[in-house]
């Protein structure tokens, strides 16, 4: 699903006329938007893309200061006969939405999409396993494509692999890992879903499907 969001495009406006880039405005705008289109153009090479100290250069030209651990972010490029990836790692999130991986992936004509692993709400709260939520960035429309991932680098590119070749995707896999006793505290038990006029809760409990 795709989010238009104009206060969202707002936001990126006022963050960089207000001289401090910070990092959510770096992982959803500066590196999916600004960035590869600096690349795409040639006017900035792989040292730059691969180097986050120097994105500082670039934002500094802008009158732009990061107000975030930007040098803290690694990024990995990889390349093959038909694209060109490059993998970020960001420091360990500690608030929604912000990321754990991002990639951004150029085809042969310099066309770009990225993807990323941000944490969310329930990966904070119900889920045993923690991880996010696979989403994207393409200007200021944000990308949901709904799969729950382990903070797993190899799994997350997995993950957006199937994503790229349209596997389908089995929901129920991504809900078998739900702590029903978090989710109960939260106060989604029984009571609840009385309330709510469901009555077979403990068939719902059995299938994980909580929400």
């Amino acid at each position: 699903m795709i989010y238009p969001d104009p206060l969202r495009a707002q936001m990126f406006k006022d963050v960089y006329k207000s001289g401090h880039l910070n990092r959510y405005t770096c992982e959803f705008d500066f590196i999916p938007n600004i960035l590869p289109e600096f690349y795409a153009k040639g006017e900035i090479d792989d040292y730059i893309m691969t180097h986050p100290i120097e994105w500082k250069v670039i934002l500094l030209k802008k009158g732009v200061n990061s107000d975030f651990g930007m040098d803290e972010i690694s990024v990995e490029k990889i390349e093959n006969n038909s694209e060109i990836r490059f993998i970020f790692t960001f420091p360990r999130p500690k608030t929604t939405p912000e990321c754990f991986y991002a990639l951004l992936i150029f085809d042969k004509n310099k066309d770009w999409k990225y993807f990323t692993l941000e944490l969310d709400m329930g990966s904070s709260t119900v889920f045993k396993e923690g991880g996010g939520i696979i989403c994207g960035q393409k200007g200021v429309d944000h990308i949901n494509y709904g799969r729950r991932c382990k903070e797993d680098l190899n799994e997350f590119q997995k993950k957006v692999q199937d994503i790229i070749d349209k596997k389908p995707h089995n929901l129920f896999e991504d809900y078998q890992n739900i702590d029903l006793k978090k989710v109960e505290e939260l106060g989604f038990n029984a009571e609840f879903y009385k309330k709510m006029g469901i009555k077979d809760y403990d068939k719902i409990k059995d299938q994980c499907q909580i929400f």
